[in-house]
């Protein structure tokens, strides 16, 4: 009897395990369906925005743009821009500031590491969307912004997402931010430097830095992208170094020059 019945509680937990976990792989594919549809609508309407975009000015398959791109999409969505844009003080002046905008407000913020404080970079992303709502409305002033340190995530994250992952669809909305924001300064005769990573600048017009407080060196992604690239940098010069982040951008303009500050590949990697 003693045997019967221990075999009998044996098949009961059996089932009941196996009903669990027929429960939970249920309820896992269906959130895993879901996400996917979230996803393909999201980047639907990232590809959407994009092509809009590059219709109107120009921007051509490698990803350069016309010098006029800007004053193309100005004539093409002025009417529209001033017309869903809210009234006052804070109407948007800047179409492609206020697209900008909206293609931040579609996308998650830019994780990329398993070890990032959510909420650290959720506020983050939304001091960038808070930025570039405040230029397009022109509540903000550019220049006390870039030299406050204001711009620097947004610069940042640009730059990792265009060199590293350029599949995203962060990529396409921070692209759109960066260029909108490039282009402002352009009209001050102000010239923004953020080195790409993985491209090879020199000590005369960067500060390099060591310090991989992010932990980039334990993504895999990055560190694959990083030991590739150095392998081509066989034979550097004096005092040059391969750029494996843009931490800080520079500027150069009328009322000064600062250099950026990067984050460059050394032996602890």
């Amino acid at each position: 009897m003693g045997i019967e019945f221990t075999s009998t509680i044996a098949q009961i937990i059996f089932l009941l395990l196996l009903a669990v976990i027929v429960v939970a792989g249920a309820w896992l594919f269906r959130r895993l369906r879901r996400d996917e549809a979230q996803l393909a609508s999201l980047r639907r309407e990232n590809s959407k925005l994009r092509n809009e975009i590059a219709n109107i000015t120009g921007w051509t398959a490698n990803g350069r743009l016309p010098e006029d791109w800007q004053e193309r999409l100005r004539n093409e969505k002025a009417v529209p821009g001033v017309a869903n844009s809210p009234a006052g003080a804070d109407a948007p002046a800047e179409p492609v500031l206020l697209a900008a905008h909206h293609a931040l407000a579609s996308v998650e913020p830019p994780h990329f590491a398993s070890g990032d404080n959510a909420d650290e970079v959720g506020r983050a992303h939304r001091r960038n969307m808070d930025l570039i709502a405040g230029l397009a409305a022109e509540r903000i002033d550019p220049l006390p912004a870039l030299a406050n340190g204001d711009m620097d995530n947004l610069f940042c994250f640009w730059r990792r997402l265009e060199a590293y992952f350029p599949d995203r669809p962060e990529a396409d909305a921070y692209g759109l931010a960066a260029y909108a924001v490039l282009e402002l300064f352009k009209r001050r005769q102000v010239q923004i430097i953020a080195p790409r990573p993985l491209s090879v600048e020199s000590v005369k017009n960067c500060v390099f830095t060591t310090d991989d407080g992010e932990k980039l060196r334990d993504i895999s992604r990055i560190r694959t992208a990083a030991f590739a690239a150095s392998s081509r940098f066989a034979n550097p010069k004096g005092g040059e170094e391969l750029v494996i982040d843009c931490e800080r951008p520079g500027w150069n303009g009328p009322n000064g020059r600062k250099s950026p500050r990067i984050l460059i590949l050394d032996r602890s990697w």
